[in-house]
């Protein structure tokens, strides 16, 4: 008796260990998977911080607006993209996880996706009845008059702990110069004449003091306009074209780390790749040891907790985001759990829906710091968007149905194709905003040309949709059988652990 009590002490402390273990290895491959994502932010803005302050300056409508910032943001760094290429990678060995994590990962997509598709058209029809802005900016200009008063500006910054963490260890791969990026955002000065053999530049408040934060030596070297020439706004300078050339276009944007001297382009290259190495290592590495942790009845009680209500949830993604400051950590940290299983994708919407209310904080706190007009609305548009997304898409089951059943679909034939994730990619934030954004210039070159190209892009999208719905194109790439067997996976999957599918979750039958 006395040799079993002890097997079984010892076995006992032997778990112990081992889940102690585990726990701290799945910390340090968070840590890993968050450093992984902060050297693909610097990466990408190596990259794509020229290409994409130029992209601004086409922004002269609000479809071009919305492709511009689409582009933009995959130049820079967009979260869901680098969520979903991690995803697609880590998971891509196992069928089911990989359409679990892959449908979490898209939840965001989706709800932004068809919150675009409902606001934006509302917010063009209301600003030409108007002749000034739609429905977020009248909104967003009231609360920003309500609460403008004065104030100067301040240096008040909200530093995020994560970022804190970890971008010591970044700095030794890569270190951004902020300051570039930030003067080449405002894109180059435009050249005015201002008579015979003369050309003024006005440049704005704004933009000389991130010229100055860049090169101060040469921006003193700035000429003035003489009494005569002047600007409406801003300061106005003869020579600020070349200031620009000389002085912030040929600005580094890596200013430190083994990369410095690899330049922006070959460093920006090199950082990227090391990034994805690390982030799919790393997500490799805490996806198997989340299994081990959570198998048989710990995963049950996990899966119990995650029957929290929904509105809940959207705090819990609110409250987490506002502590780590960063919509992309609180989605990339829950889409593991996805894809194994323990945090239904139904849930991960309202956590994310959280995690993006949770995004407009920083910036609403540092537009409240500074208690500028332009700096508040914008942070009040974001937020409002948000919002009012959330109030179309979420309360009612039906319209929550579709967002988390179009991110299933993904999921789906992810699943059965792997090259699904990177055509989403290459297809939805670069092929499609590019298009739209050409076509969007070329009504302000001809309107007879923009509207014979745009009756060819709708006809060759519906003559897609018919092929896909009507002529059973979806059933060419996923056929019925597999969609059959899939549906029994589900139930069999149901069964084992005990855990019922809500009725708004889709099933494999519903996939188009």
């Amino acid at each position: 008796m006395a040799e079993a009590a002890e097997a079984k002490e010892q076995s006992a402390g032997e778990f112990a260990v081992f889940v102690t273990l585990k726990i701290l290895g799945v910390l340090i491959s968070l840590y890993f998977f968050l450093f992984g994502l902060d050297l693909m932010g610097g990466s990408f803005s190596a990259l794509g911080s020229k290409g994409a302050g130029n992209l601004f300056t086409f922004s002269d409508n609000p479809i071009a607006g919305l492709m511009v910032g689409i582009l933009a943001t995959v130049l820079v760094q967009s979260s869901s993209t680098s969520t979903s290429i991690v995803v697609s990678m880590a998971h891509a060995g196992d069928r089911i996880e990989l359409e679990r994590a892959f449908s979490g990962a898209t939840v965001h997509d989706m709800f932004n996706m068809l919150s675009v598709l409902t606001l934006l058209p509302l917010e063009i029809i209301i600003a030409a009845l108007s002749g000034e802005g739609g429905l977020l900016f009248f909104i967003s200009k009231g609360l920003t008059n309500a609460i403008i008063g004065g104030g100067g500006e301040s240096d008040l910054r909200f530093p995020s702990p994560t970022k804190e963490i970890v971008s010591p260890f970044t700095k030794l791969f890569l270190s951004k110069d902020k300051n570039t990026i930030k003067a080449l955002s405002f894109g180059a000065p435009e050249a005015l004449s201002c008579g015979t053999d003369c050309t003024k530049y006005c440049v704005s408040s704004d933009m000389s003091k991130a010229w100055k934060k860049v090169a101060k030596e040469a921006y003193e070297t700035l000429i003035a306009c003489n009494g005569t020439v002047s600007c409406d706004s801003g300061s106005c300078y003869t020579n600020a074209g070349e200031y620009f050339e000389n002085s912030i276009e040929t600005g580094r944007t890596i200013k430190g780390g083994f990369l410095k001297d690899a330049g922006d382009v070959a460093g920006g290259i090199i950082g990227l790749i090391l990034s994805l190495v690390v982030l799919c290592g790393a997500l490799i590495v805490m996806v198997k040891l989340l299994h081990s942790l959570v198998m048989g009845q710990a995963k049950k009680v996990i899966m119990k907790g995650t029957k929290m209500n929904d509105y809940l949830a959207i705090l819990v993604g609110l409250g987490i985001t506002i502590i780590v400051q960063s919509s992309s950590v609180t989605t990339s940290a829950l889409t593991p759990l996805v894809g194994i299983g323990v945090l239904p994708v139904y849930k991960m919407l309202p956590m994310t829906l959280g995690a993006n209310i949770g995004t407009t904080f920083t910036s609403m706190f540092a537009a409240l710091a500074v208690m500028k007009a332009g700096s508040l609305q914008i942070a009040f548009c974001h937020l409002l968007f948000n919002l009012i997304g959330i109030l179309i898409w979420f309360p009612v089951p039906v319209m929550r149905k579709v967002v988390i059943r179009a991110a299933c679909t993904l999921g789906f034939y992810a699943s059965y194709w792997r090259l699904v994730p990177l055509i989403y990619i290459l297809v939805m934030f670069v092929t499609v905003p590019g298009v739209c954004l050409l076509i969007s210039l070329l009504y302000s070159a001809s309107v007879a040309g923009g509207v014979v190209v745009t009756i060819l892009a709708v006809a060759a999208v519906a003559g897609l949709v018919y092929w896909w719905v009507r002529l059973g194109g979806c059933y060419k790439v996923v056929s019925q059988e597999e969609r059959d067997a899939r549906k029994a996976e589900i139930e069999e999957e149901m069964g084992e652990t005990g855990v019922a599918e809500p009725k708004e979750e889709p099933q494999a039958e519903s996939t188009v």
